[in-house]
């Protein structure tokens, strides 16, 4: 009987947490059409010869909100770590910052150094980023929202 108890009680835990991490973000169109939008503001903001990044979203288990891979051209937008839609949109310009100014192999392998030089919180990518995207942030939601996709 304390078997069946425990049991049910560490279920209801492992229910009440998975439920805890679902994201909050609630769009009334698609994520990928939202995160395009994004994009496109970005690329008009911020032209680069380079052709911009296409976006992955993943609900895997991941310490990070996103990141930007140089090789592949890709960003990943992990939906646990972004719960709301200002945190989602703080990450993909975030993330397309990075695509932004590490435009070369010289510039990626020049991160890589730095962040073991630094690491991650006073790398000089990360300052930037983390300061443009958060006043980028603020533009994009005064400037969007009228849009009714909340």
């Amino acid at each position: 009987m304390d078997v069946i108890l425990i049991g049910s009680i560490l279920f209801l835990l492992y229910r009440f947490e998975r439920f805890l991490q679902r994201p909050e973000v609630k769009l009334n169109i698609p994520i990928e059409d939202f995160l395009e939008d994004i994009t496109i503001w970005m690329k008009d903001m911020y032209p680069t010869r380079r052709k911009f990044p296409s976006i992955v979203i993943s609900d895997h288990k991941s310490n990070l909100a996103g990141e930007y891979n140089y090789y592949s051209n890709e960003i990943t937008i992990y939906m646990r770590n972004n719960r709301n839609i200002r945190s989602l949109v703080d990450t993909q310009i975030h993330e397309t910052i990075h695509h932004i100014f590490i435009d070369t192999k010289s510039k990626q392998e020049l991160y890589t150094r730095q962040l073991k030089e630094y690491g991650y919180w006073d790398h000089p990518g990360e300052i930037l980023s983390f300061t443009l995207s958060k006043t980028l942030t603020e533009r994009y939601m005064r400037s969007r929202f009228d849009k009714k996709w909340v």
